[in-house]
């Protein structure tokens, strides 16, 4: 039921392109784009001072030049700054016992 008291109509699945039958609208919030550049930025920002040490294996991976060399440089000395601040303990714990789980053997 509605707020209104009146049943609510089910949208149909040429209205809303879904194979089920929703209530209500289809809007989230209305301004959809900004939630979504919100959220983006969000995990982006997190897993940039997380995850920095992926960020320098990738810049590693890059082919051999004076703009590659600048771009490790940078890469490492964010390693460091993120590594000194605490960041990457939780990505390095989870790393740690990955290893540990592959490296265990049955018999």
């Amino acid at each position: 039921m509605a707020d209104d008291g009146k049943p609510m109509r089910l949208m149909q699945g040429d209205d809303t392109l879904s194979p089920v039958d929703l209530p209500g609208s289809t809007m989230i919030g209305g301004r959809p784009l900004l939630w979504t550049s919100i959220v983006i930025a969000t995990a982006t920002a997190f897993l940039a001072l997380t995850n920095a040490i992926t960020i320098d294996g990738w810049a590693k991976e890059l082919p051999a030049g004076p703009v590659a060399a600048r771009v490790i440089a940078v890469t490492e000395g964010w390693v460091t700054l993120t590594d000194r601040a605490g960041l990457g303990a939780p990505r390095a714990f989870v790393h740690r016992q990955w290893k540990k789980a592959e490296a265990l053997r049955f018999d």
